[in-house]
């Protein structure tokens, strides 16, 4: 029988489990690695996600903005966690 760690990394994730994850585009683009997550104090709901990115690459994602070496994107824009974090280019 599988343990219950086991039964939950399926269905959830742990922040020690996905930071550091890489972060691409649904078209198969790698952007960077997952930094940070912005949570809404209110609701608990992420927001955002941060992610680190090599500051002389040009990357740009609709309705994300700059900031350094980070890429700030909606969390709406993520479709996917997986082995990586696949988001809507």
């Amino acid at each position: 029988m599988a343990n219950e760690r086991e039964l939950i990394k399926g269905e959830e994730k742990f922040w020690a489990d996905i930071k550091g994850y890489q972060v691409a585009t649904n078209t198969a683009r790698i952007l960077g690695e997952l930094e940070e997550l912005t949570i809404d104090e209110k609701t608990g709901k992420i927001t955002e996600i941060i992610i680190k990115t090599d500051i002389e690459r040009n990357v740009n994602v609709k309705g994300a903005r700059r900031d350094g070496e980070f890429l700030i994107v909606p969390f709406g824009r993520v479709e996917k966690v997986g082995e990586f974090i696949i988001i809507s280019g």
